[in-house]
């Protein structure tokens, strides 16, 4: 029996373009990704309510981006559930970078809390972008008859769960840095949680509650105005917003040191080349300018980092999350 061996020839020949053509059409995939991106408006999801220090950082950084695509972001505030609405609904999105969320370590942390999402890169979300930082205070209601942190011990020794303070949301940041504190110092204080750090800054304005963990910029006017009273700040030195605020360390807590970011991640499965794309804008626009003057003026440190960074600074920040909550026994309400 004979073979025709210019047939099979040729059939080679096409089986080995066929195989290149396949290996390329990921990396082809990759580049179309990116051409004339954003050529529509991109879903900014905030998963918070409005009114918040997430809310106010996520809406700055979508003005940012807006200003360097020549595209509109709509900002979309989808708060509930501790911010897993936003976070399902970019998690089912489609990768296409018209959709992107907008989150802080108030969402990481509840997540990690829940087992729900690990952020791990290729699994829940793409990483993106690590964008910034800001301290957290903690302040008291101008009636409230302490000034400093060891006035506020005194009177939570001498009436144990007398105060009480408000936070964001059960097992979110501003939670889980006052017990922290608590748990350092000795004291007990009642928590009552909120739908978001918007409405538990509203009722310690109204005295409902007598203290609560924020960001500087849900309450640093409302510090400088008088109607609340900073008594220490998380940061390893001082603001220079509220330069004489002492911190933590300066008072004998180091251990309370923790601090909020923000981040911006992807559906899963977004192409490698559009999320670097889209940090770099991010890396690009915040170096100089109105915008990132509004943000330092607020309290609020752009850092950026690259999709890679991202994905290292998540797994640490989980691992010691973790940590933190074994030790102090936290958990959710």
């Amino acid at each position: 029996m004979t073979h025709d061996l210019g047939n099979l020839s040729r059939r080679g020949a096409l089986l080995t373009g066929a195989a290149s053509l396949g290996m390329l059409m990921p990396a082809l995939s990759q580049a179309q990704s990116t051409a004339g991106y954003p050529n529509k408006t991109v879903r900014w999801v905030v998963p918070t309510s409005t009114g918040a220090g997430t809310d106010f950082a996520g809406r700055t950084f979508a003005q940012i981006a807006s200003e360097a695509w020549k595209q509109s972001l709509v900002v979309e505030n989808r708060a509930g559930a501790s911010g897993m609405l936003g976070l399902d609904f970019v998690a089912g999105a489609a990768p296409d970078g018209y959709t992107l969320l907008f989150f802080s370590v108030s969402q990481f942390i509840d997540a990690t809390l829940l087992n729900k999402y690990s952020f791990e890169a290729g699994k829940d979300f793409t990483p993106i972008s690590m964008l910034a930082t800001t301290p957290l205070l903690l302040v008291a209601h101008s009636d409230v008859q302490v000034s400093t942190v060891p006035q506020l011990l005194a009177k939570a020794k001498a009436n144990p769960k007398a105060l009480s303070y408000s936070s964001g949301g059960s097992g979110g940041l501003t939670h889980l840095a006052m017990e922290v504190f608590l748990n350092k110092a000795g004291i007990e204080v009642l928590h009552v949680p909120y739908k978001g750090s918007g409405p538990a800054v509203i009722d310690l304005l109204s005295n409902v509650v007598q203290l609560s963990f924020s960001t500087p910029p849900a309450v640093v006017q409302h510090v400088k105005s008088g109607r609340l009273k900073a008594l220490a700040v998380t940061t390893t030195t001082r603001s220079p917003l509220l330069p004489d605020v002492p911190t933590f360390a300066e008072l004998g807590y180091p251990s309370v040191s923790t601090t909020s970011w923000y981040g911006v991640a992807g559906p899963p499965n977004l192409p490698a080349d559009l999320a670097e794309m889209i940090s770099r804008t991010f890396a690009t626009a915040t170096r100089s300018g109105p915008l990132r003057e509004k943000l330092v003026s607020s309290g609020i440190d752009p850092v950026l980092s690259t999709p890679a960074e991202m994905a290292r600074t998540l797994r640490a920040e989980r691992e010691q999350l973790q940590a933190i909550v074994k030790s102090i026994g936290f958990k959710k309400d």
